[in-house]
C-alpha cells in the first residue's frame, strides 16, 4: 500500500491519477486529514496504517510553496520543509518503507561557474548548495537532516529526495495558470528574464519518481525536471502564444519586481543522473506544456 501525503496538490493529484491508472492501491491525505508538523500524531498515523495495511511506500507531496511569505513565516516553513520530511524519512526507515520526498533547484546560488545559456549545463547532485532564501535554507536543511537517516548504518529503506523546479499542473495554482489569468485582465505584463531554469510538469515528475522507486534505484539525491531550459520570460511567451493574446510582454529584472525572497538566477538541475538510472529520456519542457493545455484546456 502507498501512503501519499499533499494528495491534493499538483504532484499528489498526479500521483493518484498514476495509481488510479496502474492499479496500484494508495492512500492519499492533505492537511486537513493529517498535520504533518504534528511529530508525535504523524508517528501513531503511520503506524496504526502500516498495521492494517502494510504500508511499503511513503509519498511525501507536502509543502510550503510560498517563497516571499517564508521570509516571514520562517518557523512554519521549516516545519514543513524541513523537520516533516525529516520526520517521514525517520518512520519510513523505522517500517521499513520505501520514501520519496521533493526538494528545490533553489538550494543553489546560481553562482556556477557552469553558467552558459544552454541545455548542456546545469547542477548536478555533487554540486555544494547555497540556499538565498528562509524557504531554500529550509528545503537544504531537510536534505541534510534526512541524509542523516540515510548514513545509519541500521536504516534498511530506499531513500530518495528529489530535486525539481518550477513545477506546473493541476491540483492548485501555478505559473502557468497564474499567466494565463494575468493575461484577462491586462493588455501588458512583465515578466523577468533574469530567472533561468526549467519547467516541469508534475505528471512528469510523478510518473519519472514512480519509475525511480520501481526500479529500486540506489537511495540518494535526484534531479529531475522537463529537459529544456528558459527564463520566466522565456516561459511566459511560450503560454502566451498558445493562448493567442495580443497583449504587450515585457522583460523586467527581479529587482523591479520588489519580490521579498531572494532567488537564484541561473538554477538549471542536470539530469543526467537520473536519466542514466532509468535508461530514459524526459520530454521538453514545451511539449509538457503542449500536453499540459490539451490534458487540462
Amino acid at each position: 500500500m502507498k501512503l501519499i501525503f499533499g494528495a491534493n496538490g499538483k504532484l499528489g493529484t498526479d500521483f493518484k491519477e498514476l495509481f488510479d491508472s496502474t492499479g496500484e492501491k494508495y492512500i492519499a491525505t492533505d492537511k486537513n486529514e493529517v498535520d504533518i508538523t504534528n511529530g508525535d500524531f504523524l508517528r501513531a498515523y503511520i503506524k496504526t496504517m502500516h498495521q492494517n495495511y502494510k504500508i511499503d511506500t511513503i509519498i511525501n507531496c507536502a509543502a510550503y510553496n510560498d517563497v516571499d511569505k517564508a521570509e516571514t513565516e520562517k518557523e512554519l516553513c521549516y516545519k514543513v520543509n524541513a523537520e516533516a520530511p525529516a520526520n517521514l524519512a525517520m518512520i519510513a526507515s523505522e517500517i521499513g518503507a520505501t520514501y520519496i520526498t521533493y526538494s528545490t533547484d533553489f538550494v543553489f546560488n546560481g553562482m556556477t561557474t557552469n553558467y552558459l545559456y544552454n541545455e548542456s549545463t546545469g547542477y548536478t547532485e555533487e554540486d555544494e548548495p547555497h540556499p538565498l532564501s528562509a524557504y531554500a535554507r529550509a528545503k537544504y536543511e531537510g536534505e541534510l537532516l534526512i541524509s542523516q537517516i540515510l548514513e545509519n548504518p541500521e536504516n534498511t529503506s530506499r531513500i530518495y529526495i528529489v530535486r525539481t523546479s518550477w513545477v506546473f499542473g493541476k491540483g492548485s495554482m501555478n505559473f502557468v495558470e497564474r499567466i494565463i489569468e494575468l493575461s484577462k485582465e491586462k493588455d501588458e505584463l512583465k515578466v523577468v528574464d533574469d530567472q533561468v531554469s526549467s519547467p516541469t510538469y508534475s505528471k512528469d515528475l510523478a510518473y519519472f519518481s514512480w519509475e525511480l522507486i520501481k526500479k529500486g534505484c540506489e537511495s540518494g539525491i535526484y534531479h529531475l525536471t522537463n529537459d529544456g531550459i528558459a527564463s520566466k520570460y522565456e516561459e511566459a511567451q511560450y503560454i502566451l502564444e498558445k493562448i493567442s493574446w495580443k497583449g504587450n510582454l515585457i522583460r523586467a529584472k527581479r529587482e523591479e519586481l520588489g519580490l521579498l525572497a531572494e532567488r537564484p538566477k541561473f538554477s538549471k538541475l542536470s539530469c543526467k543522473k537520473i536519466k542514466e538510472k532509468l535508461g530514459v529520456s524526459i520530454p521538453n519542457w514545451k511539449n509538457a506544456i503542449d500536453r499540459y493545455f490539451k490534458e487540462n484546456k
